[in-house]
Formats: C-alpha cells, sequence, structure tokens
C-alpha cells in the first residue's frame, strides 16, 4: 500500500491512564518520580512538566490489574535533558525504592519503574550517537543491564534532586500488541499510517517514528500474544495516546486515508481517533496546544 508520510514534527502528547486511588497515584508520581501536578478536578489529574502534560490520571476506585494477556500499555517514557537528570533521578528512586531496573539500550539509558497501579514508566536520556550499536544499518534494539553505581560519576550526579526538569519530553511509549507475528500491527501503522520501522528485535519489538532516530512507539506482542481480551472497564489500564499534528490538514488527511482503506475511525473538529488491530485508542490532535490543555480526552 503506498501512502503519503505523517508529517515529520508529528509529536507525542499524553497518555491517558485509569487508577485505583487517584491521592496514592499523585503521591506516587510527585514524590518519587518528581512530576508536578498540572491540574487536578474530582477523578482526574493532569501530571507533568512545567507547560507539558505527560500523563493523565483518571480514577476508577478500587481497580485491579488487567488480565496480563490484555492489550494496552507496556510502559511510557519521559526522555530527560541530559544525563545528569537522569543520574539524579536514580540516585533519588533508588534510595527510596528497592525495585527498579537500570538498562543500557545503546541509544539510551533507561530506569524503568512501576507506579502503584502497575502502570511501567521508563524514565530515559538519549545518548550520544557515536555511542549506538547497529544492526543492518539502523539502531540495534540492547538491552543490557546497569548498576546504580554507574550513575554515580555523571557530572553533576551528587546535586539534589528538584524533580524532572522543564525540558522533560515523552520520548516514547510502548504498546503492547496481541497478534503473535506482528502479521496485522506492522501493516497498520506503517502502510496505514505511515510510520517507518527504525528497529526490530525479532517479530517481539518494533519501533517506528517519523523521522530517522526517533521511534514515537515501540510495540511488543512479548507480554500480550494471541488474541488477549481487551483490559475490562474497572481495571487499572491505558484509556489512549495522543498524538500531536501540526495542522487540521493534516489530520484530515490521515482521515482520508482511513476512510479510503474502509478502518474504522472518529473524527471531530479536533481530534481523529482511530483503535490499532489489538484495539489500543491513538488521539491524532490538531495541533501542540492539546499538550497542555486543562481538558479529560473524551
Amino acid at each position: 500500500m503506498t501512502t503519503s508520510r505523517p508529517a515529520p514534527n508529528l509529536t507525542l502528547g499524553t497518555v491517558e491512564l485509569t487508577v485505583a486511588d487517584l491521592d496514592r497515584s499523585l503521591d506516587y508520581y510527585t514524590r518519587s518520580i518528581g512530576l508536578k501536578v498540572l491540574h487536578h478536578e474530582p477523578g482526574g489529574a493532569w501530571v507533568g512538566v512545567p507547560g507539558r502534560v505527560l500523563a493523565v490520571l483518571r480514577e476508577r476506585p478500587g481497580a485491579g490489574l488487567p488480565p496480563a494477556s490484555s492489550p494496552g500499555l507496556s510502559h511510557f517514557a519521559p526522555q530527560v535533558p541530559t544525563p545528569a537528570d537522569l543520574a539524579r533521578f536514580v540516585k533519588h528512586y533508588t534510595a527510596g525504592h528497592s525495585e527498579f531496573e537500570l538498562v543500557d539500550h545503546s541509544v539510551a539509558h533507561s530506569c524503568y519503574v512501576m507506579d502503584p497501579d502497575g502502570h511501567c514508566v521508563e524514565v530515559t536520556c538519549a545518548r550520544p550517537r557515536e555511542e549506538w550499536r547497529r544492526q543492518g544499518g539502523r539502531p540495534a534494539v540492547v538491552a543490557d543491564p546497569l548498576k546504580p553505581e554507574d550513575f554515580t560519576d555523571e557530572p553533576g550526579a551528587d546535586e539534589p534532586y528538584a524533580g524532572l526538569p522543564a525540558g522533560t519530553e515523552m520520548g516514547h511509549v510502548q504498546l503492547k500488541v496481541t497478534d503473535a507475528e506482528l502479521e496485522a500491527t506492522e501493516p497498520f501503522y506503517t502502510g496505514l499510517l505511515g510510520f517507518e520501522v527504525q528497529g526490530r528485535l525479532g517479530t517481539m519489538f518494533l519501533a517506528i517514528g517519523v523521522t530517522e532516530h526517533r521511534a514515537l512507539l515501540v510495540l511488543t506482542n512479548r507480554f500480550s500474544p494471541d488474541g488477549g481480551e481487551p483490559a475490562p472497564e474497572d481495571t487499572a489500564h491505558l484509556v489512549g495516546v495522543d498524538l500531536l499534528l501540526p495542522t487540521a490538514k493534516e489530520m484530515r488527511a490521515l482521515a482520508e486515508r482511513l476512510t479510503a482503506a474502509g478502518y474504522p475511525h472518529a473524527l471531530s473538529a479536533d481530534v481523529l481517533k482511530v483503535r490499532d488491530p489489538s484495539g489500543n485508542l491513538l488521539r491524532f490532535g490538531a495541533n501542540a496546544g492539546r499538550a497542555t490543555r486543562p481538558a479529560l480526552p473524551g
């Protein structure tokens, strides 16, 4: 299938998640992660850094874990500007928590943590390109272990932790998909939406983006292959992911491609909603103003 590609400056917006206890989640995201509450109303809150919402939290009192085989969020990845920012976060988090995972991805160093509802957060920082390992001309997908002491010599690591800095952005979002060989997922994202494959590890991981070295979404069938059932509404789960296009023209063009392919979607004045073959909801907005607008997505 031949399609026009998405605009090169397509960016990630927020992830929307349900949580069992909003106050508990806000305590974790502010104290442990170091995000700020940017907007708060009964049943919902927006957390992020100044000028940028990273996650919308919607309360489902008493929500439990979804089935392990359900599609949805594998993790979302706030990306800090400098290695020193990541080193300070690692020192802060590991001092108060025993469960975390430190990983060298070659293209980035990361600290994986789990919130009280089982949502995984990867705080990450890009590495210099000259340090990247490559495979087949593309960045290699690797996951080598690191230790807390690997971060202690980073200049600035000993400075007081003041939370994730203002320059933090959404580096990528990894979604769980349910087709074992990505036979429906890959054509949807590449042929229909027009993303480009940036890297892969067998059939288990597929990184897709719009420009070289920028993988906005990472898709994995590692956790929920073979048609897992959608997460029930009364569980803590991913509601949707926002992707931001520069203008309404690009959004309408994408809607036209979906219509021509007969793929179900819903278009309104300011958002295009479409679910991938596993049921993960993608919401394409027409401008970056959606990233900071204090309104719960519908």
